[in-house]
């Protein structure tokens, strides 16, 4: 973020903004593959303080070379090297839950790791205004000294002697449809990047969504995973992201800001659920050998999805305007879930439920 502000600072060009975080973006859907290979090959607990030292010296070496800001090129590269880190760290982070928790908490396992990650994803736009340049070091470094101290958890990276392949990982039953469920879970959550522009037209601040989908998310994944660990995961992730659709279509009625805020509050729970429930079920489906290639393609088409919605939402709000357009993606998501669960998941049975 505190490079993305330098660009925008700097330049005063909305359009040099946009250009070099798209650009940062492509590492991420060429690394995120390697990412889950990478982590078959080595111990994930080094990958992950590993790459967070590397990007402390990263962002170290930039200040020390740039103590003014660099010209455009060299925060272009940063940010993309950052993306490529980012894009190898997250799978070796996301395959070791299954190796910690049993199968009656993985669920909730994912969502606290995508609390934290949501967390992070708040205070690091905090934090990057604030401190600007020393907080991506301060972070980092803090992050590699407790994976570093740290060295006595229960799996090395090698606890299997065979390395799943990709043609197996896409033959394994229900692989393929989980890879649909999240794509369209993510174009769902990235349809959220454009409700500002609907909330303005209707004179509501866009934080009365935001804040309330926040509590939601938190109060879910806090609260209520007691209960929703013991439904099937797979009776779970298709309805969630179809709550998600129902919300973004509500978004196309609301006038007023309480009406923001109670669809907010429902995307939140459903995105709370759906999230570490799409990850969980690479536990459920998949034998151990396949997790890390499983886990990085699911983040992979996230990734995809977060790059189609706002393509979609930019080609069509001129043409049908803005509550049309949520109308439309509103429903389009809540059919293809509903879709995908009625044709799949509803008679599904995973390979990991004898355990559950």
């Amino acid at each position: 973020f505190a490079l993305s502000l330098h660009v925008l600072e700097t330049t005063g060009s909305a359009a040099a903004f946009g250009g070099i975080s798209a650009l940062a973006m492509v590492p991420t859907l060429v690394f995120g593959p390697l990412g889950g290979v990478l982590a078959d090959r080595a111990p994930r607990q080094r990958i992950m303080w590993g790459l967070d030292f590397f990007t402390a010296a990263l962002v170290l070496g930039y200040i020390l070379l740039f103590p003014g800001g660099g010209p455009l090129g060299a925060v272009g590269a940063v940010m993309v090297l950052l993306s490529a880190i980012q894009a190898v760290y997250q799978p070796a982070v996301q395959a070791s839950v299954p190796l910690l928790a049993p199968a009656e908490r993985l669920a909730a396992a994912n969502g606290t790791v995508s609390q934290v990650q949501a967390l992070a994803n708040l205070l690091g736009p905090i934090l990057g205004g604030a401190l600007y340049t020393w907080t991506p070091v301060v972070i980092s470094l803090l992050c590699a000294a407790v994976g570093w101290k740290v060295s006595n958890l229960n799996y090395t990276g090698k606890e299997k002697s065979e390395w799943g392949s990709y043609s197996g990982l896409f033959r394994t039953k229900g692989f393929a449809v989980l890879l649909l469920t999240a794509i369209t879970m993510s174009l769902a959550d990235a349809g959220t990047l454009s409700v500002a522009s609907l909330a303005g037209a209707r004179g509501v601040s866009v934080s009365y969504f935001m804040i309330a989908s926040a509590a939601g998310a938190v109060a879910i994944r806090t609260l209520g995973f007691g209960l929703i660990s013991k439904a099937p995961r797979v009776k779970l992730a298709a309805p969630a992201v179809a709550l998600m659709g129902f919300a973004l279509f509500g978004l196309a009625f609301c006038s007023s800001a309480w009406m923001f805020a109670f669809f907010g509050a429902v995307f939140g729970l459903a995105i709370g659920v759906a999230y570490p429930t799409n990850f969980s079920l690479v536990g459920d489906l998949m034998p151990p050998q396949y997790h890390p290639k499983a886990t990085g393609l699911v983040l992979l088409v996230i990734d995809v999805g977060w790059i189609v919605s706002p393509l979609m939402y930019g080609y069509i709000s001129p043409v049908l305007g803005a509550s049309n357009t949520y109308r439309f993606t509103g429903l389009l998501v809540f059919a293809a879930a509903a879709a995908i669960y009625w044709k799949y998941w509803r008679t599904f049975t995973p390979r990991a439920a004898s355990r559950r």
